[in-house]
């Protein structure tokens, strides 16, 4: 058990030796990081919000549009309903965030017609009399739409601003429609206002190209099935030529809609049926790429899935010489020709992207589309909770810790057997500083506690290990035979113990959020190395004593 094999020794103090090169920009001073790789200068560790403050935003979820949306849809799927069951309709239309109502041709069909909506959905509260019929939902199924609503963008805006799930941001529900969101560290807001304004849905429409064919720009008037869209050359134009009027769209977002923004400002629009032929929803995958011929110009690939992917095909295919235009958010970023079939389920968004446009882009769209749009109505720098007070009293809790660890194996194992515990324990919290550094992880109070339990813990299997080699030396065995014999039957006890609390730390960190996933990366971290220095370093340490010095007796 002793025995190392010269390539592990060596492979052990390269793993090593690494910990300590990523581990050393956190001491590094500014001067010298400034004259190092970029890639190297990031490879830090990110003190918390509560330690070094960052931005505070208060967000509003447009429920109105959400639930008017959700209505329309509702409206529609009537319609078919009724279309199907052959029951006469005079109009079918939407309340403003409250009903759909429903005017039959004839009275005498109304049992056929309240069967049909059943179809559509059991869940509706139905009144009214006559030839009308009112369509709402219940008080306790528009909460649950509404709750819904909220934690969906919630869970996107947590995949958006921390892809990774080490940035640890605060987000969390305030009342029925707020969010509040804080994020550690941020000084420039821009690129993260960015991420949180777009709603991000992308949807594929048919060009409307009866309508398109009349040569005007914005028609006075347009089928009920069709509706303008600004394109996002016509939008360009129109910030470059009339910064005003941009303005004023950015400012009136998101209660301008897309017709709204081309019969007020008209920018160059297209008319486009308002049935979505897929949607984002069905999106797999998005990616920021370049393209082979052109120039190698940026753009942004994407992947269906098998429903997305057989919608798209069976679309393509039946309105082969048509526009497909692709429609982001309130502008169509591209609205090519079908030339043939596409039923590969990929394909990919051109248009005048920069790269970083299409990295965020494809981040948006990976992440999945807002359910609703949020609104900043609260905007603040915040500064740190605890600060400066906070890093000296858990530095010191730390060292405390650290010291009296090092003088009780010192004092009780003796200074070859507790020292190379203590050696090991300090490895071990290097390593902990390495994997933080690489996975840029932030560091919260709760995180300084998960290192300081680290602390403690980095030495428990070395006690179960010293403790078995007792044991083995009071039975007689020799020097050599009772290190390897209590290093192999102390490993079992060793890996059962760490395994349950790594399989805690994981759940912590799947399930939790904020602060409690700082307590789970450092408390993760630390029992990885912990089962890495325990077992392998001390053990070559005590391998290397042991063949230089040759006891005949053990110290401890």
């Amino acid at each position: 058990m002793l025995n190392l094999p010269r390539w592990q020794t060596i492979a052990v103090i390269i793993f090593t030796a690494l910990g300590a090169l990523f581990a050393l920009p956190n001491v590094l001073p500014a001067a010298v990081l400034d004259h190092l790789p970029g890639w190297y200068q990031q490879s830090r560790i990110n003190l918390g919000l509560d330690l070094r403050g960052g931005a505070h935003f208060q967000l509003e979820a447009d429920l109105r549009a959400v639930l008017n949306e959700r209505l329309t849809n509702l409206s529609d799927s009537v319609r078919a309903e009724m279309r199907k069951q052959q029951v006469g309709i005079k109009d079918v239309t939407v309340e403003a965030s409250r009903a759909v109502v429903v005017t039959l041709r004839d009275e005498a069909q109304r049992a056929k017609a309240l069967e049909a909506i059943r179809a559509v959905d059991p869940s509706l509260a139905v009144s009214g009399s006559g030839d009308t019929i009112r369509l709402a939902y219940s008080d306790q199924e528009l909460f649950r739409k509404k709750k819904e609503v909220i934690d969906q963008s919630i869970e996107i805006l947590r995949r958006r601003v921390d892809e990774t799930g080490t940035i640890e941001p605060t987000i969390v529900r305030q009342g029925d429609d707020r969010i509040l969101l804080q994020m550690p560290g941020i000084k420039d807001t821009t690129d993260l206002k960015r991420k949180i304004n777009q709603t991000a849905k992308l949807t594929f429409h048919l060009v409307n190209e009866d309508v398109a064919q009349t040569g005007a720009n914005i028609p006075t008037s347009l089928p009920p099935t069709t509706y303008l869209v600004p394109t996002r050359e016509g939008m360009q134009e129109l910030r470059r030529s009339n910064p005003k009027a941009w303005e004023e769209i950015q400012a009136a977002n998101p209660r301008l809609s897309p017709e709204q923004i081309c019969r007020r400002y008209q920018p160059q629009c297209l008319p486009v049926l308002k049935r979505v032929v897929v949607g984002g929803e069905d999106l797999d995958d998005a990616k920021a790429t370049f393209e082979q011929q052109q120039g190698g110009r940026p753009i942004i690939s994407f992947t269906f899935n098998t429903a997305g992917g057989r919608a798209f095909c069976n679309a393509t295919r039946q309105n082969i010489g048509k526009r497909l235009a692709i429609q982001l958010d309130n502008e169509i970023i591209s609205a090519p020709v079908v030339q043939s079939a596409i039923c590969g389920g990929s394909g990919i968004i051109t248009g005048t992207f920069t790269t970083q446009q299409t990295q965020e882009q494809a981040l948006l769209l990976r992440s999945g589309a807002l359910p609703a749009t949020l609104s900043i109505i609260e905007e603040r720098t915040v500064g740190a909770d605890l600060g400066a007070d906070a890093i000296q009293a858990g530095t010191t809790a730390a060292l405390v810790g650290t010291t009296l660890v090092i003088l009780l194996m010192l004092v009780v194992y003796g200074p070859i057997f507790g020292g190379f515990a203590s050696i090991a324990m300090l490895v071990n919290m290097l390593l902990v500083f390495a994997g933080m550094s690489i996975l840029g992880a932030s560091l919260t109070l709760p995180g300084i506690a998960g290192l300081v339990l680290t602390v403690g813990m980095s030495v428990d299997s070395n006690v179960l290990i010293y403790e078995r080699v007792r044991e083995e030396k009071a039975n007689g065995r020799s020097a050599f035979s009772a290190l390897a014999t209590g290093y192999e039957r102390a490993l079992t006890a060793i890996i059962d113990s760490n395994l349950t609390a790594l399989i805690a730390g994981v759940l912590l960190f799947g399930f939790g959020s904020g602060p409690i996933r700082g307590f789970a990366t450092s408390l993760t971290l630390g029992l990885l190395t912990h089962l890495f220095t325990a077992t392998i370093f001390t053990r070559m340490l005590l391998a290397t004593w042991v063949r230089v010095r040759r006891p005949t007796e053990l110290p401890i």
